[in-house]
């Protein structure tokens, strides 16, 4: 007779993926009229493939949550507990696509490569690749879940291979001197003109050389994020159009190894902000800085996926939660920081192309959030924002296929004749979502007139995707309240 029930709530048995690393996720329920002699805070153990080794998990609430990294083809995973187990057979195997994301570490002409760290990380060149193609997997699960979330699959963008050098002509003291728009179009123009240029690829991208300027650093002075962010040269958050673009001051917060992810996600030791960044939305730990420029990561790759903003989730500022989503535990933010308990976030965004952006490059616009952290899992999509994911171009392994996608503003009537699925009214200053609709069933809708809305700002941005991921762009008037 079974003591235990255990369940694996997020996958069936002989399902199939397209990414390396899969989160795991069940429970463990006790029949109360039974007696088990082993105690109910047992660890609950995992083994993949008949290997000899294995992974432990605490439950917490009765709850488990599992990394688990996938060999190619089928995969046996066995979950126990006690004297009972379950098992199942997941199968996974990369899609090669056109349309794919590159992982690059973006290194000056006189710079070593070897990013700011301390004396006991590696810091090199392949340790930074390491750290980021880990972390674009890790990435890559996030969408998936996210998407499956909304019942609409675990379609996840491709990658296009591991992290690759990409050797800048730009010195590291021009770099240094650049801010993070300046930076941005300056990485962005010469990827345009490298032998990685490409229409059908966006890129995720770190600049080596940020450096964290520590001599600068008076505890009564600096009291705000943007202090310290003022004092670190190099750094940039910032992604649209086919590039996203990072500082590598908090790398070394990030694991070079598989083994290590859910440690370095729950290490509680406090940030030394006399020699390092503190980025870690004033958790002021280690683990909270991994959280916190991993989940910026995945809000500025979405930009490149045409998401705007959205007053919560990881379109809003629910990123900082981002270790919520591998983790059972609530260690990320167990040290609280000196710092208020406030962020003001300020991200410059353009929605256009990047070839459009770099033609373009006076035009800048500042998105500006003050939220307080809370300790909620708010790492969630809008509804509209996981629709445009599911049918993005850059999520699906279709041939390429025309339509014909219009709004006429005269009468705010849009149409598409392949269907739309995502309609967004979006604030221009801020590319905030104001209002959204979507249609994702089976029926298709070919046409949609925009009903009456009253929003302060008259000036907005109308945003379309129909089903074979074509997109609309337009500003256009709306009614003042």
């Amino acid at each position: 007779m079974n003591n235990h029930n255990i369940k694996i709530s997020n996958f069936s048995n002989a399902e199939t993926v397209t990414y390396p690393i899969i989160k795991l996720t069940g429970s463990v329920q006790f029949d109360a009229n039974i007696f088990c002699g082993i105690s109910k805070d047992k660890r609950v153990i995992l083994h993949q493939n008949d290997q000899n080794t294995s992974t432990s998990s605490d439950l917490v609430d009765n709850n488990f949550k599992f990394l688990v990294q996938l060999s190619n083809g089928k995969n046996l995973i066995t979950v126990q507990y006690c004297c009972e187990s379950v098992s199942v057979v997941l199968e996974y195997f990369p899609v090669v696509s056109e349309n794919s994301v590159i992982p690059l570490y973006v290194i000056c002409e006189d710079h070593d490569g070897c990013f700011q760290a301390p004396a006991w990380e590696s810091n090199t060149v392949e340790s930074a690749c390491r750290r980021i193609s880990l972390a674009s997997k890790l990435l890559q699960c996030v969408t998936a879940e996210k998407l499956y979330e909304h019942g609409l699959g675990r379609k996840t963008f491709g990658l296009d291979g591991d992290c690759r050098v990409f050797r800048s002509s730009t010195s590291t003291q021009q770099a240094r001197n650049m801010g993070q728009m300046e930076l941005w179009e300056s990485v962005g123009r010469e990827i345009m003109k490298s032998s990685f240029a490409s229409e059908c690829k966006k890129y995720l991208a770190f600049l080596s050389c940020t450096k964290y300027r520590e001599d600068k650093y008076d505890e009564d002075i600096i009291k705000t994020h943007d202090d310290l962010i003022s004092i670190t040269d190099g750094y940039v958050a910032l992604g649209g159009g086919g590039l996203a673009l990072f500082g590598t001051a908090c790398l070394y917060t990030w694991p070079e190894n598989f083994d290590d992810i859910i440690a370095k996600f729950e290490d509680t030791t406090p940030v030394n902000r006399n020699q390092f960044l503190d980025d870690s939305c004033y958790r002021g730990t280690l683990g909270g800085c991994f959280s916190t420029t991993l989940g910026s990561v995945l809000h500025e790759l979405f930009h490149t996926f045409d998401l705007g903003h959205t007053e919560d989730g990881i379109m809003g500022r629910g990123f900082d939660n981002i270790y919520k989503v591998f983790t059972l535990s609530n260690k990320s933010g167990d040290n609280p920081s000196a710092f208020p308990v406030k962020i003001e976030f300020k991200e410059e965004f353009e929605a256009d192309s990047l070839v459009e952006r770099l033609k373009t490059e006076n035009k800048k616009k500042e998105f500006t959030v003050i939220r307080k952290f809370e300790d909620v899992d708010d790492t969630v999509l809008s509804r509209s924002c996981a629709v445009i994911l599911c049918y993005h171009k850059w999520f699906n392994q279709t041939p390429k296929q025309s339509s014909l996608l219009s709004f006429d503003p005269s009468n705010k009537l849009i149409k598409s004749t392949s269907g739309i699925r995502v309609v967004e009214v979006r604030s221009i200053d801020r590319e905030l979502v104001l209002n959204s609709w979507v249609f994702d069933g089976r029926i298709l809708k070919f046409s949609f007139q925009l009903p009456r809305i009253e929003v302060a700002d008259e000036n907005c941005l109308i945003f379309v995707e129909d089903t074979v991921g074509c997109i609309l762009k337009e500003k256009f008037k709306t009614d003042r309240f």
